[in-house]
């Protein structure tokens, strides 16, 4: 904080004007750094008293240019929307009737433009991250996108479809030991839970997930079954170890029909 003198104006001890920005220092040692754009709105030298309007708008300018250059630097790195960047200046400690100004100054020369971020992210992103179009709204919503510019985006269904299919392959080699059945519905939900409609999920999730040959599902019952064995025959037998071994085979994916017929084989 700097010292007031009362009585005593406040005068420009020096100033430095460097390729993009002009560093000037008060008498009382207060700094402040101007773009060159506001440092030639003021005739500034070093000797030249201040009165407290003048330096109040100085201070104004000053503010302002340095979240504008913060702003510019951010935007060097990533893509904002104008919620985003005002949340962000702000979060660094900005004044908000400053930010305000700022991202009003971004979006009218077009370096933030929501239309154009929101087709980015939809379009773009969603394909690269293969999200639905219910999580990029989503998205978008949050990152304060207004609703008359979601409204002009649109999620072609074949598109959709296509993107969920990408997903569920993924997520097929990730599950290619689980049971055929719990595969197909362990895919759809994820596919519900990536933003995509029921109808599209299920649908990739009927076409896109491979099914394993009826050798192999019965090869991993087979497992299933003497690792289960092994793990409860220890301490149980009869009903009740052929009941523990077929609730282990329903919870690993296997369905009611395939536990019941295993167990009943074996038992007999």
């Amino acid at each position: 904080m700097f010292e007031k003198r009362t009585g005593e104006p406040l005068s420009v001890a020096s100033v430095s004007v460097k390729a993009k920005e002009a560093r000037i220092l008060l008498s009382n040692g207060e700094k402040l750094v101007l773009s060159v754009d506001s440092f030639t709105d003021f005739h500034l030298y070093a000797g030249r008293e201040l009165d407290e309007k003048e330096l109040e708008k100085i201070r104004k300018y000053a503010s302002q240019d340095a979240a504008y250059s913060a702003a510019i630097k951010y935007l060097g790195h990533d893509s904002y929307s104008s919620m985003e960047m005002l949340r962000k200046l702000i979060a660094k400690g900005y004044n908000p009737s400053i930010v305000g100004s700022v991202v009003n100054r971004l979006t009218k020369s077009g370096l933030i433009d929501d239309l154009h971020y929101a087709k980015t992210y939809a379009y773009d992103v969603g394909d690269l991250r293969l999200l639905g179009h219910n999580r990029i709204v989503y998205d978008l919503r949050v990152k304060g996108i207004a609703e008359d510019i979601l409204s002009e985006l649109s999620f072609p269904r074949e598109k959709e479809l296509d993107k969920a299919c990408r997903y569920a392959e993924m997520l097929d080699r990730r599950y290619n030991r689980t049971p055929n059945e719990r595969r197909v519905l362990k895919v759809n939900h994820a596919l519900m839970e990536r933003g995509f409609d029921e109808a599209v999920a299920h649908e990739a999730a009927s076409k896109c997930v491979s099914s394993a040959s009826p050798e192999i599902e019965r090869f991993e019952l087979e497992k299933a079954y003497a690792l289960a064995e092994i793990k409860y025959s220890r301490k149980y037998e009869g009903y009740e170890l052929a009941r523990r071994i077929y609730g282990y085979l329903v919870r690993k994916g296997f369905n009611y029909e395939q536990a019941k017929s295993i167990v009943e084989e074996h038992r007999q």
